[in-house]
């Protein structure tokens, strides 16, 4: 069950090499072992167990992919909270497989904004947006789904002078790349250290010489000390276990605990038996 953290790693990066802080390893993407033809009419993929294919379709002059959805239910209910199924999408021939999410948020003012494709074929993907405007010239950057956790979004400006935005996407080995801020000229010799938002701030980019990024050894790579401070230490910290805060309410007359209202979780992945 995913679990939301007093201090979560997903924000704060530190403990990434700092080239690759902007990317998420997530368990999202799905690898068929088969050749996919989403983007033309007459394809319809081989069975998936557990799953149902919904068949695309054409509308406003484009191709909606088909999408696969669970085959036992499209809605169901973890602890008192009613959950719907978020369809997969395709971003090229990458699948990004569907989730299920809380119909509505407790936790503040928040709607839902459906995914959907652009004529291009470019996919919008659904994500929360709060319901109250931001700062004067900024825009919203929508959370995403790692497979574990719901990451949240961010305000950032519409526009920055000397920049020009990269959109984040999933690649196909399931790597997800948050948007960033890269400048319109390039710097000969140098390449370009994306920044990212560690949930209280963005970390700026920068340029490294070529050689430092290239003969860069990643593995022997160690974080500076205190990138953990935060973390609620206890039991098993050695081996990577943290100890959360009492984030549910129990009733002792109930099969499974209730999440407080406003920590219910944001996604939950899709379960098949077996």
């Amino acid at each position: 069950m995913p679990r939301t953290y007093y201090y979560r790693p997903y924000y704060t990066r530190w403990y990434c090499h700092p080239y690759y802080r902007y990317m998420y390893s997530t368990s999202v993407v799905v690898h068929f072992g088969f050749a996919t033809y989403a983007w033309v009419d007459w394809w319809a993929p081989p069975a998936r167990h557990g799953w149902v294919w919904v068949p695309g379709y054409w509308a406003y002059g484009y191709w909606h992919p088909g999408y696969w959805q669970p085959s036992a239910t499209h809605r169901i209910v973890r602890h008192h909270v009613h959950y719907v199924y978020v369809p997969g999408w395709w971003d090229n021939d990458t699948y990004v497989d569907g989730y299920y999410r809380p119909e509505q948020r407790t936790d503040g003012d928040w709607e839902w904004i459906e995914g959907y494709y652009l004529p291009d074929g470019t996919y919008v993907r659904g994500h929360w947006m709060p319901t109250q405007p931001g700062p004067e010239g900024y825009v919203w950057e929508p959370g995403f789904w790692d497979g574990e956790v719901w990451v949240q979004g961010f305000w950032r400006p519409e526009y920055r002078n000397g920049y020009t935005w990269f959109s984040a996407y999933y690649d196909e080995d399931g790597i997800f790349h948050t948007g960033y801020w890269q400048p319109f000229e390039d710097q000969p010799g140098y390449v370009w250290i994306p920044g990212w938002f560690d949930g209280n701030d963005w970390q700026s980019g920068y340029w490294v010489r070529d050689d430092e990024y290239y003969g860069a050894d990643i593995d022997a790579w160690v974080p500076e000390d205190g990138w953990d401070s935060g973390w609620e230490v206890g039991a098993g910290w050695g081996d990577g276990e943290v100890v959360e805060p009492d984030i549910y309410e129990m009733d002792l007359g109930e099969a499974e605990p209730r999440w407080a209202e406003e920590e219910i979780p944001l996604a939950l992945p899709v379960e098949i038996v077996e």
